[in-house]
């Protein structure tokens, strides 16, 4: 069982560090509550070749090692990028929150969604907040990414946590699956580009921001494409 450093934040700006025994992570997928969004971002994929799924919402296990921290993902090709979400830490019970992406490759995504996630981390910013501390404003929680492309930042998803599934209909996907929640990561899954085209940035920006408390959580990293060796 892996164990991941992460760190909470509590309602007087300290930092506690706890150490998350891993147990199983799983990625949600077309999880919007409104079905007109997701078959939005079902589009925004289909057009690069992506199969539309046969049911909505998913979710479906990746490798525990993959989630991370890390400041730099190393892709073999320009066709990947980052997709902002929400993530839980559940032990039985939801425990803590924070922002991650998603980072997929684009190209293998075309032959297969689940490989095509198994290939690149899931990143994460460290530090977390109590779930039970934002759990009565969720749906007032903002996520939001920002590319860099060609030395530009630019704003590239941004909504309200009221437009994806809330996180306790997720753990209803968990028992449905009869799936364990000791040690347990979900990631949200994503929400619509504000372009409705998917880009191919140098870096990736995932914020979460709360506006009742007045806080955010914000992290960044790069994209390192791997020199081609022929």
């Amino acid at each position: 069982m892996r164990t991941l450093r992460i760190y909470v934040l509590d309602g007087n700006c300290h930092l506690k560090p706890v150490n998350f025994k891993i147990n199983l992570l799983l990625l949600g997928g077309w999880s919007g509550r409104n079905q007109t969004e997701v078959k939005k971002h079902i589009e925004e994929l289909a057009k690069t070749g992506v199969p539309k799924p046969k049911k909505t919402p998913i979710v479906f296990p990746v490798s525990t090692y993959l989630i991370n921290t890390l400041d730099e993902v190393e892709v073999q090709h320009k066709f990947t990028n980052g997709e902002v979400e929400y993530v839980l830490f559940v032990d039985e019970n939801i425990k803590y929150v924070t922002v991650g992406s998603d980072h997929t490759d684009r190209s293998l995504e075309k032959l297969s969604v689940e490989k095509a996630k198994q290939a690149y981390p899931k990143i994460i910013a460290p530090i977390v907040w109590r779930y039970k501390d934002v759990e009565g404003h969720w749906d007032k929680i903002i996520l939001k990414s920002i590319i860099k492309l060609n030395g530009e930042k630019i704003l590239y998803q941004k909504s309200a946590l009221k437009t994806l599934l809330p996180p306790k209909k997720f753990l209803e996907i968990v028992d449905r699956d009869k799936l364990s929640k000791k040690g347990l990561i979900i990631f949200s899954g994503t929400i619509p580009t504000v372009t409705g085209k998917l880009q191919f940035p140098e870096s990736f920006q995932i914020e979460m921001i709360d506006p009742v408390l007045k806080r955010c959580i914000s992290y960044q990293y790069r994209i390192k494409v791997l020199p081609s060796i022929t």
